[in-house]
């Protein structure tokens, strides 16, 4: 060690020295590292949610919904799997239904397995639960201005055409087809929106089955309905 004029204090250290306090730091450097989350079995005939004023159950498994409380999505099957990435205060689970739609949602209180059948890596991001919480991310043409609870409103369809459980393909909500079917719809049902895509299917409520897609062109009359594009 030397000091040269105006007091500037030189290391010198041998090349080996240097090499030695390199890999020493590198040890120290922060690593990132994804999250495990537990996967648990779907279970038939779940509770409808409570806290957002309904009773009953869902028998064929439980609602995906795109917010606590929000719209209708989905449904997770009876014996397939969810990955809980985060559960809220009124125990509502974000995560990932493992079905044949495959798609990141939030499910109702009390529709899960008691114990987890796996740890998995965490898959659905806070980005992805921001943006499908907004209805035009799912859909167009609504029924009912945005923040608006109504119900569906009365359409006609063909009762000849077969009700599926599932459209969507992605967590995207961009796009799908029609899955999981779920038997024939009577003649009226309760429009609520249609969804995106290339070949869009209507969601709505039929009063045996429960909430369910159909195809647009199943809609025989639309009974002056007024659609709403705003955004919430």
């Amino acid at each position: 060690m030397t000091t040269k004029p105006g007091g500037v204090l030189r290391l010198r250290a041998r090349t080996g020295t240097v090499l030695t306090v390199a890999v020493a730091l590198v040890g120290l450097l922060p690593t990132t590292s994804q999250a495990n989350v537990n996967r648990y079995t779907v279970q038939a005939n779940s509770p409808k949610p409570a806290v957002c004023n309904n009773s009953g159950t869902i028998p064929p498994g439980t609602w995906l919904q795109n917010k606590p409380c929000g719209y209708w999505v989905g449904t997770a099957m009876a014996g397939s799997s969810f990955d809980v990435h985060q559960t809220n205060p009124s125990n509502y689970h974000y995560g990932r239904s493992l079905g044949n739609n495959n798609i990141c949602a939030w499910i109702p209180p009390g529709a899960l397995g008691s114990s987890p059948t796996a740890s998995v890596a965490e898959s659905c991001s806070d980005a992805t639960k921001d943006t499908m919480s907004h209805r035009r991310t799912l859909g167009h043409d609504f029924n009912a201005a945005a923040h608006d609870a109504t119900d569906g409103t009365p359409i006609t369809v063909n009762p000849a055409c077969t009700a599926y459980y599932n459209y969507y393909t992605t967590s995207t909500y961009a796009d799908g087809s029609l899955r999981d079917p779920a038997g024939t719809p009577g003649s009226t049902v309760m429009y609520r929106f249609t969804t995106n895509g290339s070949n869009p299917a209507v969601v709505v409520r039929d009063s045996v089955i429960g909430w369910i897609f159909l195809s647009r062109s199943c809609v025989t009359n639309w009974r002056g309905i007024t659609f709403y594009n705003d955004n919430d």
